[in-house]
């Protein structure tokens, strides 16, 4: 995924973002290892007005029955945020333009108009473009409560180091687990390609007493070793947890809920 602008904390600053961005890798929202996401930072009387064109851009789609599905998630820690992500399966699909589909034709004024409005509520914002690595992709059938994003930013010259952990000591440990959702991604666009994301999903705060995925999958002592060869091969990390909000999202009709 990307690395997430930080924002001041609700009710000075809250940021949204509003495309594609690191977030889970649910089989039902998902179709496709391209990740996009923009970044709205809103302005703070302006969030009511702003989730609310949401759901007014949303039921548009929903009247016109389209396919272009994106599911939102809210920070729970650190600044407020909203992050709105869709997959796309190939490149060639970023050309495509929701107001030439016929199938929105006759909502594309109102689509336009709406999406002006978002623009109105918003200090400024910016995209970002990251892949998904599929050999390290573990996806249920259910849209998890919450996910943990872990953004890790490698050295340079441990890069290669870093993926060969991640095959051989993160993700078995992951897996260990019995974890039910998980993804890693790479920049591509917008963010140092240097930066690896990895999203856990899980449902409650209570799933951290027991830990959540390569922490669960490990010994106190093996996990305290996984982590100290991480701290030789990057620079930082951040952890943030975000919680998916169904009534901002708009999902195929069988994954919405």
């Amino acid at each position: 995924m990307e690395r997430i602008k930080k924002a001041v904390l609700w009710p000075c600053i809250c940021a949204i973002a509003f495309a594609a961005a690191a977030l889970a890798a649910h089989a039902s929202a998902q179709d496709g290892n391209i990740r996009s996401v923009t970044f709205y930072t809103v302005k703070p009387e302006r969030v009511g007005d702003f989730q609310a064109e949401i759901k007014a851009y949303n039921a548009l789609l929903a009247k016109a029955s389209s396919t272009h599905y994106g599911s939102v998630w809210m920070s729970t820690t650190g600044p407020h945020e909203y992050v709105h992500v869709i997959y796309y399966k190939n490149w060639a699909d970023l050309d495509s333009d929701m107001a030439a589909d016929p199938q929105l034709k006759d909502q594309a004024m109102d689509l336009a108009r709406i999406s002006m409005r978002i623009t109105d509520c918003a200090v400024s914002y910016r995209r970002v473009i990251e892949e998904i690595m599929p050999e390290y992709n573990i996806s249920s059938a259910d849209m998890p409560k919450m996910i943990r994003v872990l953004q890790t930013q490698v050295r340079p010259e441990k890069y290669h180091d870093y993926l060969e952990l991640m095959k051989h000591d993160i993700f078995p440990a992951v897996q260990k687990a019995g974890t039910k959702d998980y993804s890693v991604a790479v920049e591509r666009f917008g963010e140092s390609n240097m930066q690896i994301t990895s999203v856990t999903g899980f449902n409650s705060w209570a799933d951290l007493d027991a830990g959540i995925g390569a922490q669960k999958g490990l010994s106190k002592d093996e996990y305290q070793a996984l982590l100290d060869k991480v701290r030789t091969l990057a620079t930082g990390s951040e952890y943030d947890i975000y919680r998916f909000q169904p009534d901002l999202s708009y999902l195929p009709p069988h994954a919405a809920k």
